[in-house]
């Protein structure tokens, strides 16, 4: 059975590799999330992995977080898998989601960049580690 990632202050590889594995049985499901990160709340001192999707806004959050255990459920013995108590699930006009996909773009691919310490358009990033950022509303 597949463990649970234990998420701290620190971000570390574990995590990162689990948020990866997630975001790939997610891309397997069809689940379409256009931005996937994970991003430090410095108040409460932890990470939380965002996922981004226009089918959180169709078919609400509840829905939504029905894929992410599926997914999860499909681990291997060696995955770890996110908790959904570190997991926040978004619609794509997300004022952060939107910040981060206008500074980095990534298409639909699942990169590996950590964007630390920036503002964006006066929104101050303190920490987060985008595997996808491809959320951009065009106006």
């Amino acid at each position: 059975m597949a463990k649970e990632v234990l998420v701290t202050e620190t971000l570390s590889q574990q995590m990162i590799d689990a948020g990866s594995i997630l975001l790939k049985k997610l891309d397997e499901a069809n689940a379409d999330v256009k931005s996937a990160f994970w991003l430090f709340f410095s108040e409460e001192k932890t990470w939380k992995l965002i996922l981004a999707s226009p089918l959180v806004g169709s078919y609400g959050p509840r829905e939504f977080y029905k894929k992410i255990v599926i997914s999860n459920q499909q681990a291997t013995d060696l995955d770890n898998i996110v908790s959904l108590n570190d997991i926040g699930v978004t619609n794509t006009d997300n004022q952060v989601v939107q910040l981060l996909s206008f500074a980095v773009g990534t298409g639909d691919v699942i990169a590996g960049i950590r964007f630390s310490r920036n503002t964006i358009n006066g929104v101050f990033i303190e920490d987060s580690y985008i595997y996808r950022s491809n959320a951009l509303l065009v106006s």
